[in-house]
């Protein structure tokens, strides 16, 4: 039995389709669903939820032995624009401690790290109704938890796939993982509009019920990820063999080694490398114009284009699903690229970059152009067409910053994502202070600031990027094989049970069976 056991045939090639990897990529792209319905809600419910600036109308006089009726809705709230911006920021505030997550992020057990982070969504959903008519420094604390959420889940999402994913099937994983982002925002603006609007007003009180559903949402990814996850490929059930020895030795070839294998952080080398500085200045740079997108889009097509809220959660939603085919078909052709040999990992993220940057900058830069109820077609359709470059980010810059050292994404990916969420406050405070009137100059001046940050990556990363893994990238130290070497054995009856469920799976590629 030993004998057959060391005999395990691996194949040069394991196929992603199916297999457990791709199953995993799905788990992981649930898990930002959720993290994107929990997120983006405030940009459509903020609009429900504050009370118009400008109103002419007044009260009737109250009639003896008649209860007056307050003008204004009781779950409309007199948030001044900075108080606003702050809510909006809230998020990136609780980003901020990405550092600390990313820097421990390659050391914890990713799974139930992405546990914490649900139930921090889930809690911050749950209560921001009942917090919102008490205290506007409720909203901004649960807003706060909520990026706290965030700032456990992308750090431990950026090391698993490198634990899961060979060097040129990152691309496409990333696509698909980071693009539960995009689904997930397609799915609450339409919805919360519809429950802002006449008709959905009777549920639930309108808006309240946005984040009642952002919270149950996250609930059911909670107990899909609990159920069907696994921290890395060796500790997956439905896994074949064939396939978790191909994706170790893939990835032993980047010397990554095993946490009990761990030397401390290379903190003086990342910080002083230029590489990882460059992908950091141009993820800012593509984060900056998205807050727009994100957060600000449904104020834009009702200050300006004058849309209804159930059309404007609609309308809204269509960049958005334009954003995640452009990241799933980009990536998979810059995996398909690189995999074949058309193009090296550096080249690839430079072009890709590239063209997201000059395009995302030069749509943006025009849509004031459009900015009337006659050209709301226009407007969306460049819109659209922005969110179609900013796609292509995925495999640029965002693929450039897990393959710089794969050892240490995590850390780098926490780095680069507290930098991007600093600016992000500072964008959103920006767009609150101009946005006092909402009118069509002041949009302007917001996209314009925003088009010049897009198109700087086009100068510096073009000229100074890189995708290529690090002298120092290694984090493999020398200790004897020992304790750490996971045994094969187990008893017959459970192997054969395993390796029945695994054989149904439709994610496996491979059986189960060891070849002699």
């Amino acid at each position: 039995m030993d004998a057959q056991k060391e005999c395990v045939f691996v194949s040069e090639k394991s196929k992603i389709f199916p297999s457990t990897r791709l199953f995993f990529s799905f788990l992981l792209c649930l898990c930002f669903v959720a993290l994107a319905i929990g997120t983006s809600n405030i940009s459509q419910s903020m609009v429900c939820m504050v009370k118009k600036p400008d109103s002419n109308y007044s009260c009737p006089l109250a009639e003896p032995e008649v209860e007056a009726v307050p003008c204004n809705h009781p779950k409309q709230f007199a948030w001044s624009s900075i108080q606003q911006g702050l809510i909006y920021s809230g998020q990136n505030f609780g980003s901020l401690f990405m550092f600390v997550t990313g820097w421990q992020a390659d050391r914890l057990n990713g799974k139930w790290t992405i546990v914490a982070a649900m139930v921090f969504i889930i809690i911050s959903n749950a209560l921001l109704p009942v917090s919102a008519g008490v205290s506007f420094a409720l909203v901004f604390f649960l807003r706060f938890l909520t990026g706290v959420g965030d700032a456990l889940l992308s750090p431990a999402s950026s090391s698993m796939i490198t634990r899961w994913f060979p060097p040129k099937e990152r691309p496409s994983a990333l696509g698909i993982v980071t693009g539960g982002r995009q689904i997930g925002t397609l799915i609450i603006l339409p919805v919360g509009g519809w429950l802002c609007g006449s008709d959905g007003s009777k549920f639930l009180g309108g808006w309240p019920a946005i984040f009642y559903l952002s919270s149950v949402v996250a609930a059911a990814v909670l107990v899909i990820w609990v159920v069907f996850s696994a921290d890395k490929p060796s500790k997956h059930l439905c896994i074949s063999h064939n396939e978790e020895a191909y994706i170790t030795r893939k990835i032993e070839e980047e010397n990554i080694g095993k946490r009990k294998q761990r030397k401390s952080t290379p903190w003086r080398a990342i910080l002083t490398s230029k590489p990882v500085w460059v992908a950091v200045a141009a993820l800012v740079c593509h984060e900056f114009p998205l807050v727009i997108m994100l957060q600000f889009l449904p104020k834009f097509f009702s200050d300006v284009l004058g849309l209804s809220n159930t059309v404007n959660g609609l309308v809204s939603a269509l960049p958005m699903g334009i954003l995640f085919l452009s990241k799933c078909l980009s990536s998979s052709l810059a995996s398909y690229l690189t995999a074949n040999g058309y193009m090296r990992k550096t080249q690839s993220c430079k072009i890709f970059n590239f063209i997201a940057s000059l395009g995302l900058g030069i749509c943006i830069a025009a849509t004031p152009l459009f900015g009337a109820l006659q050209q709301s077609v226009w407007a969306i359709i460049i819109l659209c067409l922005a969110n179609a470059f900013a796609g292509l980010h995925t495999p640029g810059v965002q693929t450039a910053l897990v393959q710089l050292a794969p050892a240490f994404s995590g850390v780098i990916t926490g780095i680069a994502f507290t930098v991007a969420a600093c600016f992000s406050i500072f964008n959103k405070l920006l767009i609150s202070q101009i946005l006092t009137t909402g009118s069509k100059q002041e949009w302007t001046i917001v996209f314009e600031i925003s088009a010049f940050v897009a198109i700087l990556p086009v100068f510096f990363f073009t000229l100074w990027g890189s995708a290529e893994r690090t002298e120092w990238a290694s984090n493999r130290v020398s200790i004897p094989k020992d304790a750490d070497q996971k045994s094969n054995e187990s008893d017959s009856s459970t192997s054969s049970t395993i390796q029945a469920f695994a054989k149904y799976s439709m994610f496996l590629s491979h059986d189960l069976t060891i070849s002699a």
